[in-house]
């Protein structure tokens, strides 16, 4: 395998971007110490134009974050990725786009939100192989990882190659077929 000599370095882009947040996060910690109520509304407006609405009085609880992947990703509420979170957490509860869609907004939102470029494309392969799925069965597809030990892997597969979503999309088919997964 071939595999790049230590892990990418961020160059800064100083191209303005066209997408933001709208408002605060503003929440009511609940009695059970782990969900919030949010006080206002809060919105993130994607690339292209799509709003994303966290309303006032929904829930989150960062579930949409996989509690297993915590110690690798962090913990919902912590960080430059947390508005990403809520309104990924909405969006993962309504359910009224596509999981795909959905997954790839909270790609988008922590970049928007000063996530580094790597460090948001292992956020987003968090979410998209052990995240929240629904749909019929096949658009739900098959879970390519079971156990954070082999979320390890593509972790540092992702580290040294920066691939595009789609690679680490498709990246366990790739690994179980025996293909060089290091090859950019």
């Amino acid at each position: 395998m071939t595999k790049r000599a230590g892990p990418v370095l961020e160059r800064r882009q100083s191209r303005k971007r066209a997408d933001y947040f709208t408002g605060l996060v503003i929440v009511a910690w609940q009695d059970d110490g782990r969900e919030m109520r949010l006080i206002e509304d809060f919105t993130y407006t994607d690339p292209g134009g799509v709003v994303w609405v966290a309303p006032k009085k929904a829930y989150i609880d960062g579930a949409s974050i996989p509690q297993l992947l915590w110690s690798v990703v962090g913990s919902p509420y912590i960080g430059k990725y947390r508005n990403a979170s809520v309104v990924h957490d909405i969006a993962c509860c309504e359910q009224t786009r596509p999981w795909k869609k959905v997954h790839r907004m909270f790609y988008n939102a922590c970049l928007c939100g000063g996530v580094s470029r790597v460090r948001a494309k292992v956020m987003y392969a968090a979410v998209y192989h052990f995240g929240p799925r629904w749909g019929t069965a096949a658009e739900k597809g098959r879970r390519a990882f079971k156990k954070e030990q082999e979320f390890d892997e593509l972790r540092e597969f992702i580290e040294f190659n920066d691939p595009t979503l789609e690679e680490i999309e498709s990246y366990k088919r790739r690994h179980s077929l025996g293909l060089d997964c290091f090859k950019p």
